[in-house]
């Protein structure tokens, strides 16, 4: 049975007209997680076809790699025989990244571990710590050996407890190199210096694990979503210094609106949208935005037609949305998860039907 609908999908889009695959957004997609079994991750791939999707980005956690492997590895190659895209995030990877599954490293080990301005350990690696880089690079490799996918995505890289004053990191890592660069003891306090290394720092993490995947191949997309805002405690004081890393192919953003009213929640996912897409354009990047579709309040559903429609007239490259479902039996659920996903459909085969 998943044989037959595989042939009819790739039948369908080789009879598919030419014009008919002019789209208004090119790339239409939304998150996928917690589904390990092929034939139900066989529905769930129809169902996202049938809302417009045409990609799915896999949220693969540090466990799902290690425990789920075999599954993972089919399930990408099964999007693909979709006709779908498949990118994988490294979903909560050392807490470095974004995401709400534990990390398995910082289970493993004591140290590498982020080290605030008062000396407090957080539970997150440390962007500068090598053992976490070659672990890292170790399971990209992994993947990429066994698993053919359209590109990595980098979510949302920030450093740990960035809603604190208490800043990281300080860990002994981070203090030996920044006093070798600035030829001072690094403070605790967070002045121009220790905001500019931290930046840096965050930087070449990014572009060391970019420049890693691209010697696998450079059609191997690299999709970095930022934080939707600037500020030194996350790391990245200026999205400009992103867009123009030298490895990304897509700049991205997720201006999630729902902890707004209406009416100043769209207009801060407008504005948000609007930057990056300015940046995306002058470095000659594609771009990305993110729409909320998780925790989504009831009676507020269509706002999500209403971002589709504003990134549509932005004229972005890529759409996502966070994610399958509504978040359905998550604690990321939203108060009507079938109303949301429905309404995200209708948006998306909307932008995605040629206008004469």
């Amino acid at each position: 049975m998943l044989n037959i609908r595989i042939f009819i999908s790739n039948i369908f889009l080789l009879k598919m007209d030419v014009s008919e695959a002019v789209l208004l957004i090119a790339e239409r997609g939304v998150s996928y997680y917690g589904v390990m079994q092929l034939d139900r991750v066989a529905r769930d791939l129809d169902e996202m076809m049938e809302k417009g999707c045409n990609a799915v980005l896999m949220a693969i956690s540090e466990f799902d790699w290690w425990f789920w492997r075999k599954s993972v590895t089919k399930m990408t190659k099964l999007t693909r025989d979709f006709g779908l895209k498949a990118y994988v995030d490294l979903w909560g990877w050392g807490k470095t990244f974004a995401g709400e599954p534990p990390s398995l490293i910082l289970q493993q080990s004591l140290s590498g571990r982020q080290v605030s301005a008062s000396g407090k350990t957080y539970n997150a690696m440390c962007m500068n710590h090598e053992p976490f880089r070659e672990y890292l690079t170790n399971n990209i490799d992994e993947m990429l050996s066994q698993v053919e996918i359209d590109g990595f995505f980098w979510d949302e890289p920030h450093y740990a407890n960035w809603y604190s004053e208490d800043w990281a990191c300080r860990c002994d890592v981070c203090r030996a190199t920044f006093k070798k660069k600035h030829g001072f003891e690094m403070p605790t306090a967070l002045m121009n210096e220790v905001i500019g290394f931290r930046e840096d720092m965050a930087l070449d993490f990014l572009t060391f694990l970019s420049h890693h995947v691209k010697k696998h191949g450079n059609h191997i997309k690299i999709v970095t979503c930022v934080l939707p805002t600037e500020s030194p405690l996350i790391g990245i004081t200026e999205w400009k210094k992103v867009a123009s890393m030298p490895h990304l192919d897509v700049f991205a953003t997720d201006p999630y609106w729902f902890r707004i009213k209406s009416d100043e929640g769209l207009k801060f996912f407008k504005e948000k949208s609007e930057k990056a897409v300015k940046l995306a354009r002058d470095h000659n990047k594609s771009v990305q935005v993110w729409v909320q579709a998780f925790k989504v309040p009831k009676g507020r559903e269509l706002e999500i037609r209403e971002a589709v429609n504003i990134a549509d007239s932005l004229n972005v490259d890529s759409i996502f949305a966070w994610t399958y479902r509504g978040g359905v039996g998550s604690i990321l659920e939203s108060d009507d998860w079938d109303k949301v996903w429905g309404t995200l459909g209708e948006a998306y085969k909307q932008v995605s039907e040629h206008q004469p």
